[in-house]
């Protein structure tokens, strides 16, 4: 089974979670909190995944310790390692939250990161990294989000080269 680790799962990327469980991918979300059965609310899509009994694995977790966050993954992943990351990490935990977790991606796993202020920084892993710039939305900001990383997803997944990608409000 394909294996996924999405940073901020429960959140602003909680609907490319969800894709990613619908398309059978096993998601792992570290978090601080755990998403809950209701269908309303911020992080709804990852909350009515689990309703309906599609259910990413939550592993309690804090950006601000990394390495805690990191072995609690790895616990979850007994043994296995993962396929596709995909994140978005405030710029002050980003760097160490993804160094910590790089161990536990497979050889060559692609990257996605999200980032919502410019300019864009390099990313921090050696493997191939899309990365998504999202713009701000007045309307329907998690379909947005949730399309424009999916396409950088699937970017990732095709193998195709590493590149940047905008969402804007259009």
């Amino acid at each position: 089974m394909r294996t996924a680790l999405v940073l901020s799962g429960t959140g602003m990327l909680a609907g490319c979670a969800q894709q990613l469980v619908t398309r059978g991918w096993r998601v792992v979300l570290p978090s601080r909190t755990q998403p809950l059965a209701a269908d309303d609310g911020p992080g709804r899509a990852a909350r009515a995944s689990i309703s309906r009994g599609h259910r990413p694995t939550w592993v309690r977790a804090d950006w601000a310790d990394p390495g805690a966050l990191a072995s609690e993954v790895e616990y979850e992943l007994d043994g296995h390692l993962v396929n596709l990351l995909v994140a978005w990490v405030h710029a002050s935990y980003r760097t160490g939250v993804l160094t910590a977790v790089h161990r536990l991606l497979a050889e060559g796993a692609p990257v996605v990161e999200v980032h919502t202020c410019a300019p864009v920084p390099d990313p921090v892993l050696p493997n191939p990294t899309q990365q998504v710039l999202l713009g701000h939305f007045a309307h329907d900001a998690t379909r947005r989000t949730s399309r424009a990383v999916l396409e950088a997803v699937e970017r990732a997944l095709e193998g195709r080269p590493p590149s940047l990608h905008y969402e804007d409000a259009r």
